[in-house]
């Protein structure tokens, strides 16, 4: 005598079945039109010309402008924030001899802002080999040469 009560389950499932069917069409001409929109980004963001490059004197005299500031401050005894100053303009430098060693076609120092002095001096050595004296106590720009 008991009576089957029928679950109100089975008509959500139904409606949410109906309501994934509505949706899914919508959803995927948004998702075609965004991938359309990020592949015409991509696109346009490659035709774009590349700024010149930095021409070699300005370059070099930046390294050794950094290459000076990097020294002085590390011979220089303890101040405010003197450590954070000296990571900074480490990491600048470090930067700076990286694209200039990607530039003239030397390895640059491995272990990015941890790079050991002796690595740093190496790729030193190899710019100035190609004619870039980086070290602040020659103040011209390029060596005549290699």
């Amino acid at each position: 005598m008991a009576a089957t009560v029928r679950s109100n389950m089975d008509d959500m499932g139904w409606l949410g079945l109906y309501a994934l069917a509505a949706l899914l069409p919508t959803l995927a001409v948004f998702a075609i039109l965004l991938a359309g929109r990020g592949i015409g980004r991509l696109g346009e963001s490659r035709r774009r010309a590349q700024p010149p490059a930095e021409p070699v004197e300005r370059f070099v005299t930046r390294l050794r402008r950094l290459r000076a500031e990097l020294e002085r401050t590390e011979n220089t005894s303890g101040g405010p924030a003197r450590l954070h100053h000296l990571r900074a303009v480490r990491g600048a430098y470090l930067d700076l001899l990286r694209l200039a060693c990607e530039r003239f076609d030397v390895s640059p120092p491995p272990g990015g802002d941890r790079a050991k002095q002796a690595d740093i001096y190496r790729a030193e050595a190899a710019l100035r080999e190609r004619g870039v004296d980086v070290a602040p106590a020659s103040m011209g720009t390029l060596n005549s040469e290699p």
